[in-house]
């Protein structure tokens, strides 16, 4: 597999995958080309070793990823999730979400939580405006938000759903 997270040869369907953590430099090719910041490859290791992730490939090269951290024992954080800028709006990104909820279920997360923030290095109002819509879509709901940030959180089990422990 390249590292190189765009191809320029004709689409085949991306295929997804679960996350190795020999995926590192190809997440870190695709996050400094899509959102233009530098990644800390040590960190995105640790976490594609620690829980599900999922990994898009088309062509060879990775164009998309999603993984994860342990927020809380029943509350897991979707830490990062970017999909190559010609891979968009063909549903690879619900896709994913998909692939690695019922993972998160069977290793007993009851609800993911993330931010989406538009005061990161690269952002813009029309790609920060395009996730939170995908994400609604996607059943996530806005929790709190400031200026700049939105968290956003979704039950994982129904069961959960409109319970205080």
């Amino acid at each position: 597999m390249t590292t190189h997270p765009i191809s320029t040869e004709p689409s085949e369907p991306a295929q997804l995958r679960a996350g190795r953590p020999d995926d590192t430099a190809a997440i870190v090719a695709l996050i400094e080309q899509e959102n233009h910041r530098p990644a800390d490859p040590g960190q995105i290791s640790r976490r594609l070793a620690g829980l599900p992730s999922v990994i898009a490939e088309q062509n060879g090269c990775v164009v998309a990823f999603l993984y994860c951290r342990r927020f809380s024992p029943d509350m897991v954080e979707l830490s990062n999730m970017v999909v190559a800028s010609t891979a968009r709006r063909g549903g690879l990104g619900a896709r994913m979400v998909s692939m690695i909820e019922p993972e998160l279920r069977a290793l007993g997360y009851r609800a993911a939580i993330f931010v989406n923030c538009r005061l990161h290095l690269g952002a813009t109002d029309e790609r920060v405006a395009a996730s939170r819509a995908f994400w609604l879509h996607q059943g996530y709901q806005i929790v709190f938000s400031t200026h700049g940030s939105a968290v956003f959180t979704k039950f994982l089990d129904r069961a959960d759903v409109g319970t205080l422990e």
